[in-house]
């Protein structure tokens, strides 16, 4: 009877402890957001390739990748335009690579809806980079720098109905 007992009160603590581990997966599961989510729960969605915010993470991955080899052949990095004309954007350009779909142009429009800033040091050994959406409302930004970081960022407190429109 003691026995028939203890197993009876293993298996009601076995059961407790089941339901709470399986309540703490189904919360940390993560589901999109609804799209008339605040920006701030949109913005930690996953990116799939499609996406436009993927096309500019990917323009800034190319960009970095870019001024390392650029920076390693030349012992410093490079401008925007001495990098386009140096033929490494066009090489990580060729269909079937990675950046093989993005085309960029020399202009400060360097992917259809997207402009790009980009200083380099004096001496040529830092670089900072901006890369603004110009189609988004609330203005979203990439920046990165000589490290290969990316930086996110919006106009702060963005709310879509206060945005002046784009002169």
């Amino acid at each position: 009877m003691m026995n028939k007992l203890r197993g009876t009160i293993v298996a009601i603590f076995a059961a407790g402890a089941l339901a709470c581990a399986a309540l703490a997966m189904a919360q940390a599961v993560k589901r999109p957001p609804p799209v008339n989510a605040p920006y701030e729960s949109r913005n930690a969605a996953i990116l799939r390739p499609s996406d436009d915010r993927a096309i500019g993470v990917n323009v800034v991955r190319l960009i970095n990748t870019a001024e390392a080899e650029y920076k390693s052949a030349h012992s410093g990095y490079a401008t925007w335009s001495e990098l386009y004309r140096s033929g490494l954007i066009a090489e990580h350009e060729k269909p079937g690579l990675m950046f093989g779909n993005l085309r960029l142009s020399e202009g400060p429009e360097v992917v259809p809806g997207w402009t790009l800033a980009m200083l380099v040091s004096v001496d040529n050994q830092s670089y900072e980079l901006s890369l603004r959406n110009l189609q988004d409302l609330c203005q979203f930004s990439l920046f990165s720098d000589q490290r290969g970081l990316i930086f996110r960022g919006v106009v702060i407190d963005c709310s879509a109905a206060l945005v002046p429109a784009h002169e």
